[in-house]
């Protein structure tokens, strides 16, 4: 079906007796036939054995499922912020009367686990800023160290070259 040279067609071969052939296969569906591009032996890929390896490309024309799972930004506590002692005074109060209205009884560690990182985290957000982190609109990427001079240098040196 493709024109190759032997060396690329043989996939089997026997030195002491000087065989080789053509025995190991690629099977496609029917449908997927005309999308198969080529065909062919890769002698360099070591398998410990006397057969080479068969290896065929295909094309397939699919629409690029949508993006699931992560979005493309995070919306974060900003942590930084408790360096400065008149934030962290603020978190503290926020943080004491919170825990204040967690109940005291003794039961499942989870629930208890749950409702005391979720009172931390709910402190912070009132303490704290929230910090976007990740790609922004257009998918570009916002990082602390990306201002606008970095952006027209690199436009700058694009357009130089």
């Amino acid at each position: 079906m493709f024109k190759h040279k032997g060396a690329h067609q043989y996939t089997w071969y026997r030195d002491t007796l000087g065989r080789r052939s053509m025995i190991d296969l690629v099977v496609v569906s029917s449908d997927l036939r005309p999308h198969v591009l080529d065909t062919r032996v890769k002698r360099e890929a070591e398998l410990s054995t006397d057969h080479h390896l068969v290896v065929s490309w295909i094309r397939l024309r699919r629409r690029m499922p949508d993006r699931l799972g992560r979005l493309k930004h995070i919306v974060r506590v900003c942590w930084e912020c408790l360096a400065d002692p008149s934030v962290r005074g603020v978190f503290n109060s926020h943080l004491q009367k919170s825990f204040n209205q967690i109940l005291r009884e003794v039961g499942d560690i989870e629930s208890e686990w749950t409702m005391f990182s979720s009172s931390i985290v709910d402190a912070a957000i009132r303490s704290c800023s929230r910090k976007v982190s990740g790609a922004g609109r257009g998918g570009n990427p916002q990082t602390q160290w990306w201002t606008l001079e970095e952006r027209d240098a690199v436009k700058l040196k694009k357009e130089s070259y």
